[in-house]
C-alpha cells in the first residue's frame, strides 16, 4: 500500500505501517511506535508473524471491506465455505440464560482451490449464499423477526456494501480483475435484510 510519507523521506521505499510511526514535520524526525504484540516479535533471529518479510503483511483494511458481515465477505469471496455453523443466543435482562452453552466449536477442513477456477460471477446468487449456513439458536423460545433484526448482525445483507465492496475488490484485487459483476442478483437484494 501506498505510504502517506513526503516523496524524499528516508521511510518513504519502506512498508511501514502509517499508524507506527510518529513525524515531526519540521525536522522530519522520525519515532517508530511499537505496540507490545510487535515488539515482542522482534527478537534476534526470529521473523515477526505478521510482517512483509513473512509475506504476511495485509495493512489496513480498506473502508469498502471494513464493515462487511460474515455473510456480505461471503458474497464478494472467491471461494465457498462448505459449512458455516452461527450461534443465536438469547440474551434476558439479567445475563442469565438457562442451559445455554458458552459457545460453538468446530473443524475446518480447508480444499486446496485455484481461486481463478472457482468464482467467475459475483455476488453467487442468495440460495447459494445460504444453503451452507447454519444457525443454531439458543434460547427458551423461537427468536422473533424483530429479535432477528436487532441482534443477529451476522447474518445482515446490504446491498450497497455488497456492490461497494466488489467494485473495490475489481480495481484493486488482481485476482477479481476478470470476475463479471452480475448486476441482476444485486438487484435482487433488498437494501439491508436479515437473510431468509
Amino acid at each position: 500500500p501506498p505510504m502517506p510519507l513526503p516523496e524524499n523521506h528516508p521511510y518513504q521505499s519502506l512498508l511501514v505501517d502509517p499508524n507506527c510511526l510518529e513525524i515531526d514535520t519540521d525536522t522530519m524526525d522520525t519515532v517508530l511506535v511499537l505496540c507490545r504484540r510487535c515488539r515482542g516479535q522482534l527478537k534476534p533471529g526470529c521473523v515477526p508473524a505478521l510482517s512483509t518479510a513473512n509475506r504476511n503483511y495485509l495493512g489496513p483494511v480498506p473502508p469498502e471491506l471494513k464493515s462487511l458481515t460474515v455473510v456480505e465477505e461471503a458474497m464478494v469471496a472467491l471461494c465457498r465455505a462448505k459449512c458455516w455453523i452461527i450461534q443465536l443466543r438469547e440474551d434476558d435482562s439479567d445475563g442469565n440464560v438457562p442451559f445455554a452453552q458458552r459457545g460453538v466449536r468446530g473443524h475446518i477442513i480447508v480444499y486446496p482451490q485455484r481461486p481463478s477456477a472457482i468464482a467467475k460471477t459475483l455476488p453467487p446468487s442468495l440460495s447459494d449464499v445460504t444453503t451452507p449456513i447454519c444457525i443454531v439458536f439458543v434460547g427458551s423460545k423461537p427468536p422473533t423477526a424483530e429479535w432477528l433484526k436487532d441482534k443477529a448482525k451476522p447474518l445482515t445483507v446490504r446491498k450497497e456494501h455488497v456492490m461497494d465492496a466488489l467494485a473495490w475488490l475489481k480495481i484493486h484485487n488482481h485476482l477479481y480483475r476478470d470476475v463479471i459483476i452480475d448486476n441482476s442478483e444485486l438487484e435482487k437484494l433488498p437494501a439491508e435484510a436479515i437473510l431468509p
